[in-house]
């Protein structure tokens, strides 16, 4: 079995390194932090370096990269910056499903439109009634000789108040199973009856998510992704590709919490020597870096296989409740290897255990995630 990245993926681990270290200094990050505003120029910034579109089909101007290119990527610019996961997180999504499902006039408008920066999409799924229960959902959209018309409400829906378009998951058949009357529509955020309220999160309050009403929504019949009743098979697409997202991210975040944590014991002085010289200290940062070796070899794991052809819907799910636990534990040990100096705003450590909780939710909770890996082995 290959290991190693191909010198086309190093050359562009190398690209997406450079480019964070000249766009996403960790003081800039702070800022985000302390005073939120979407970060355009970021945004921006990522589709120019085609960060942003490296994954989208390479005509209709994206990368033509696979799923190791995309855990490369969020896997970088997650050790680097949230504010930038974030917008690669939801527009990649939101353009793998066009390219998916999209018409030739959808992909020509709108994947074009993600890889080169000028239209920004959000994701509208779950619902105050529905969040792991996915076929739950209530939002419905009716039609009519003039297209569709929506009625309901979304919740978390990550960038909606920044977006030119909502990708929206809603009900085109009231009778019968989800599977067989969910639809895709592309919203324009600007629709007449739509109301967007951004949520106070506890972290990512640049890339805000937020409440959206549709009250009497109306939509163009071509704004159906994929054909009416036809979305859920995509849904379950787009799904296995943001929990491996997710899984590659929480590579990167657990990695800034280790650098940051090394770097400090390295240089604190207790008893007259560097903290780092205590067995204690040793034994947790081996335990660290352990765990993150073990997170990146089954999330690259799963890729691998996606991208062979390969069945992997247990490999990604064991990828990412391995990576957002184990995120979260290397953070929480990077705190307590900085003591009261973790306690401060100043530093970093503080924000990344505030984002590193997300991980827990996004793209299907934990639990959920045991759950397909319990099917899997016919339980």
């Amino acid at each position: 079995m290959n290991f190693h990245f191909s010198k086309e993926q190093e050359a562009l681990r190398d690209r997406v390194v450079a480019f964070c270290a000249a766009h996403c200094p960790t003081e800039g990050e702070a800022r985000r932090d302390r005073h939120p505003a979407y970060p355009a120029e970021l945004h921006q910034a990522m589709a120019t370096a085609g960060i942003l579109g490296h994954c989208l089909p390479a005509a209709y101007d994206g990368g033509g990269g696979g799923t190791v290119d995309l855990c490369v990527i969020n896997e970088e610019v997650a050790r680097h910056s949230t504010s930038a996961s974030n917008i690669l997180f939801v527009n990649g999504i939101c353009g793998a499903l066009i390219g998916l499902a999209g018409s030739e006039e959808q992909k020509q408008r709108y994947v074009r439109g993600i890889a080169g920066g000028g239209v920004r999409f959000a994701f509208a799924l779950t619902e105050p009634g529905a969040g792991s229960d996915a076929a739950a959902i209530q939002l419905g959209a009716v039609r009519d000789t003039d297209g569709y018309l929506l009625n309901g409400t979304k919740l978390y829906t990550t960038g909606a108040a920044d977006a030119d378009f909502i990708l929206t998951a809603a009900r085109t058949a009231t009778e019968g199973k989800a599977s067989r009357g969910t639809s895709l529509l592309i919203v324009p955020r600007q629709s007449a009856g739509l109301t967007i309220t951004p949520l106070d999160k506890i972290a990512g309050n640049d890339v805000a998510s937020c409440r959206i009403e549709y009250r009497d929504v109306r939509v163009a019949r071509d704004a159906c992704l994929g054909g009416e009743n036809q979305g859920w098979s995509f849904l379950m697409l787009g799904g296995g590709l943001e929990r491996l997202t997710v899984a590659a991210s929480c590579v990167g975040l657990a990695r800034a919490a280790f650098e940051e944590a090394l770097a400090y014991v390295n240089t604190r002085e207790q008893f007259g020597q560097p903290v780092a010289r205590f067995q204690a200290i040793q034994h947790q940062l081996a335990d660290m870096a352990t765990r993150i070796e073990a997170m990146r070899l089954l999330t690259y794991s799963a890729a691998w296989k996606i991208a062979q052809g390969l069945p992997a819907i247990k490999e990604v799910s064991m990828a990412k409740v391995f990576a957002a636990e184990g995120v979260n534990e290397i953070v929480m040990n990077g705190m307590r290897l900085l003591g009261a100096k973790a306690y401060l705003n100043e530093t970093p450590m503080q924000r990344r255990m505030r984002e590193s909780l997300l991980a827990l939710y996004a793209g299907g909770t934990c639990e959920i995630q045991r759950n397909v890996i319990a099917r899997s082995l016919g339980l």
